[in-house]
């Protein structure tokens, strides 16, 4: 089974939708083959993440690649509706991937892990945290435990300009938590390294490892939160973007997270580091947030999903 990934990805956007693409394909047992709606940069990540990627217009790259399934994601209805029509008029079946009922493309399965989104319509899509797309060894990753000595706090807001708001949340959390050890990820994209306490990470492909052994981990409303969610890392979720505040706050009143606010406001760090603070100081509400973040995100999404992926594909086979 030949299956064509059709992204966007950038240092500005993020690369969300191109670790889901990655994920979908390790579930499904395929070769990583995306076409990439971005910057150079971008195509340079999906490279370094074991894609193969695909140039050329949609006809022509799913000519090329011999594609069985086409599965889409792209927060741009506009942008993927070429791609929907080339496959349309190959009969190849074509899966989208989106987030919080937004622009939904008329595809054969519609697929939005959203929390914030849920829907009885599984005959055409597959909805709700139990199909949040995330990378399946997570399934099987060692889960968050208490862990005594000095407390590691994971930053991790995305690449890009986002790595300057994570450099003043991290050098927050030391100033108010001196003890702690602060390890940032950047994203896809390299970037300066940071010292005084502060590990600067290389890019990964999942944070698995790094979630599991972080007391506390500081997440931005991407995929990030329900790894955090899936592996049950007490976590406090904020927004970088104002997409992402409905998933934040949405983590939070159902309890799986803790909301640590808007970083774009004034003020924003030194709450962040207010909440890590409390936090770091409270373990009966770690477990608490531990267990309910888990009973949120099982992170089994994409074995789920690749399932119906399987089902669908076989209508070309």
């Amino acid at each position: 089974m030949t299956v064509i990934f059709r992204v966007a990805a950038g240092p500005r956007q993020g690369f969300g939708h191109l670790r889901r693409a990655v994920s979908l394909a390790r579930a499904l047992g395929v070769a990583p083959r995306v076409s990439v709606r971005g910057t150079p940069a971008a195509r340079r990540a999906a490279r370094r993440l074991g894609c193969r990627v695909e140039p050329g217009a949609p006809g022509a790259t799913l000519d090329r690649a011999g594609a069985d399934l086409l599965v889409i994601d792209d927060p741009r209805a506009w942008a993927g509706h070429p791609w929907l029509a080339a496959a349309r008029r190959r009969g190849i079946p074509v899966a989208s991937v989106h987030d919080l009922g937004l622009q939904h493309l008329p595809s054969d399965l519609v697929i939005d892990g959203s929390l914030t989104f849920t829907s009885r319509d599984t005959a055409r899509g597959l909805f709700g945290p139990r199909f949040a797309v995330l990378d399946p060894r997570l399934a099987r990753a060692a889960r968050w435990r208490p862990r005594r000595g000095a407390p590691r706090v994971l930053v991790t807001l995305g690449g890009g300009p986002r790595r300057g708001v994570a450099a003043r949340v991290a050098h927050a959390i030391r100033q108010r938590c001196p003890g702690a050890i602060v390890r940032v990820t950047g994203g896809f994209v390299p970037g300066a390294r940071a010292t005084g306490g502060i590990v600067d990470l290389p890019p990964l492909p999942h944070l698995g490892g790094e979630l599991a052994a972080a007391a506390v981990a500081v997440v931005s409303g991407g995929v990030s939160l329900y790894e955090a969610c899936a592996l049950g890392t007490p976590t406090v979720a904020v927004s970088v973007v104002s997409g992402q505040r409905r998933t934040v706050r949405t983590g939070a009143d159902l309890g799986g997270v803790v909301f640590g606010g808007h970083l774009t406001r004034p003020g924003g760090a030194a709450a962040v580091a207010a909440a890590v603070s409390a936090l770091l100081t409270e373990p009966k509400r770690q477990q608490i947030l531990s267990s309910r973040g888990r009973a949120l995100v099982d992170g089994r999404g994409a074995l789920r999903i690749a399932r119906r992926l399987r089902q669908l594909a076989r209508k070309r086979l």
